[in-house]
């Protein structure tokens, strides 16, 4: 019983450093979500979501919601922001460059 309560511990621990930079206190961080070939652009777009308590989750954090804000047609690259303080509230931002 040991042995297999550690194998899943590990296990789940594991996968976290999969899905992203996760802080289990504080995380406040920026890493690159997509890349096309198109130039850098003038145009910033942002769309975002927020979830409270892992109970409830509202908004669109879409890239296609932070381009149309923007008006960009020609996406150069997105980035995607997340803030978290104990997973008790958590909010993810997509920022969307181009033209």
């Amino acid at each position: 019983m040991t042995v297999a309560c550690a194998l899943a511990l590990t296990l789940g621990m594991t996968s976290c450093g999969a899905v992203g930079l996760v802080g289990a206190v504080y995380t406040d961080h920026t890493t690159p979500a997509a890349v096309t070939s198109n130039e850098l652009g003038t145009k910033v777009g942002q769309a975002e979501a927020l979830s409270v308590l892992g109970i409830a989750a509202v908004g669109d954090a879409g890239i296609q919601k932070a381009a149309k804000q923007a008006g960009i047609t020609k996406i150069s690259h997105v980035d995607k922001k997340v803030f978290s303080v104990l997973g008790l509230f958590t909010k993810v931002t997509y920022t969307v460059y181009g033209e």
